[in-house]
């Protein structure tokens, strides 16, 4: 009768494991994949940035004709590669002599925002992020605006295995962007779900000084990534990015795109 016993209980752990893993579903450590190998993955996106021959004015407007001939970076796409983005993300961009300019165009049925001091974790609700280096991936600059004038700057310090995959970071919050500028226009009412919002947008000048570079020369190539969370209260959170990492999170330098400066 011991083996049968045995025997028995061994079929009703089977069957208690069955049925909890079509309830809950499977165990984590049965989940955890390797990251794939960065080369087999697409290569990351480019953009030629042309130089800009007049003045904009950060007020948040975009209407100046100016940005209607920058360069446009659009759609955005989930940063894990499974589709396209939910709600409508545009970059713009210009260089001169002194800066860069982005202008992000934020489609937003529900505006989320409450952070304001600088260096917030804006993360945790709505924001745009913009990290660049003109060097070396292991170290870059990430920037942010939320959709109510919030700003984030720091130095990041990444910790890259071999294959150019982040191991670990590391950021610098006591660095700030001196001489950056940002001005935001929406049309909506933030933190109220209970109507239909329309849009966030953002105006930027990032100085090349803050950036301890000098203007970049024709021809010359930065790495850089666009990035948004998008936030919804009848939808799951959105990782989106113009040039998708396709590995876990955003602060994979390996995967940021090329900004190709133009004359």
């Amino acid at each position: 009768m011991r083996p049968t016993f045995r025997r028995g209980g061994m079929i009703i752990q089977l069957f208690l494991s069955v049925l909890s893993t079509l309830i809950f579903g499977p165990a984590p450590f049965l989940l955890a994949a390797e990251p794939p190998d960065p080369k087999t993955l697409p290569a990351p996106k480019r953009v030629l940035v042309p130089k800009l021959r007049s003045s904009i004015t950060v007020d948040g407007d975009l209407q100046e004709s100016v940005w209607q001939k920058a360069a446009v970076l659009k759609p955005f796409f989930q940063n894990d590669g499974s589709g396209r983005e939910r709600e409508s993300t545009e970059v713009r961009l210009w260089y001169d002599d002194q800066a860069l300019y982005l202008a992000w165009i934020c489609h937003d049925a529900d505006i989320q925002a409450t952070l304001t001091e600088r260096d917030s974790k804006f993360w945790e609700e709505e924001v745009a992020e913009f990290f660049v280096t003109p060097k070396d991936l292991n170290r870059y600059f990430e920037l942010q605006w939320n959709p109510i004038g919030g700003v984030f700057d720091a130095i990041i310090e990444n910790n890259l295995d071999e294959r150019g995959i982040s191991k670990n970071i590391k950021g610098d919050w006591s660095f700030t962007a001196k001489g950056m500028k940002s001005a935001v226009k929406l049309q909506g009412t933030p933190n109220n779900s209970s109507d239909k919002d329309q849009f966030w947008q953002v105006e930027v000048l990032v100085p090349f000084s803050d950036l301890g570079q000098s203007v970049p020369k024709p021809k010359d190539a930065w790495r850089a990534n666009f990035y948004r969370f998008n936030r919804d209260k009848d939808h799951p959170v959105e990782l989106l990015s113009w040039s998708p990492t396709m590995l876990p999170g955003f602060h994979q330098p390996a995967r940021f795109g090329y900004l190709d400066f133009g004359e």
